[in-house]
């Protein structure tokens, strides 16, 4: 499943080809890869825990049960998409960040390894640098 997540080559001809913004682009590379391998797709589907919304997932291939998390910003905004991941329980979450916004691969790897909060996912998650075209971080 990693090389079909991670394949950076079609990645960037999809967003390349596309009229779409650069993360719009991106959420539409994912979402119809799972559409190519038969998934059910959800995209910008709501986390409603307790009868509470806790906010989007971007893309979420359902019978897999992955969900894919872009941000481009700051290190705030990853823990509102952490906290609706953790509460979501995905079997896999793919964090597509960039090397260049405030919101390092490397900095959310260390806070998700280190977090007690986040315990659950540690052996959950993927974080790629879609800058650097990279995978920072994946358990196999």
């Amino acid at each position: 499943m990693i090389d079909i997540i991670a394949d950076f080559v079609k990645l960037e001809e999809h967003v390349k080809d596309s009229e779409l913004s650069y993360r719009e682009a991106v959420a539409d590379y994912y979402k119809t890869l799972g559409k190519k391998h038969g998934f059910t797709i959800r995209e910008n589907s709501s986390v409603i825990k307790y009868g509470v919304n806790l906010g989007k997932l971007d893309v979420i291939w359902l019978e897999p049960n992955i969900t894919f998390t872009i941000e481009f910003s700051s290190l705030e905004e990853i823990l509102k998409h952490l906290w609706r991941i953790r509460e979501f329980s995905p079997e896999l979450s793919v964090l597509l960040l960039s090397s260049k916004s405030g919101c390092k691969a490397s900095d959310v790897v260390k806070l998700i390894q280190n977090s007690p909060l986040l315990e659950e996912m540690k052996d959950r998650f993927m974080a790629l640098d879609l800058t650097e075209k990279e995978v920072v971080y994946y358990v196999k």
